[in-house]
């Protein structure tokens, strides 16, 4: 892993993307995820936190626990280094 890079998975429809994403290249997991799948609805609000549309699933590659976030709420930086994001297919 390059050191200015930020590893990733983004698991959606039963398709996982595996990503490398350079720091300082996005904001929010939403604007993240908004560029790679475009997922119709997601983030409704653009980001202002206020309509759930872009509720997620954080876990580890080691554990079987998964939080549920709002990916508008998450910053891109090293603490989402090798974590797996669960996207649901539903869009509440």
């Amino acid at each position: 892993m390059e050191s200015n890079k930020i590893p990733l998975t983004l698991n959606y429809l039963g398709e996982s993307h595996r990503l490398q994403i350079v720091h300082g290249q996005y904001h929010s997991l939403m604007s993240l995820i908004a560029d790679y799948l475009a997922i119709p609805g997601l983030g409704l609000c653009c980001g202002m936190g206020s309509c759930g549309t872009c509720v997620v699933q954080i876990a580890s590659p080691y554990s079987q626990v998964k939080r549920n976030v709002m990916a508008c709420g998450i910053l891109v930086n090293d603490e989402l280094a090798n974590m797996v994001i669960l996207i649901s297919d539903k869009i509440y």
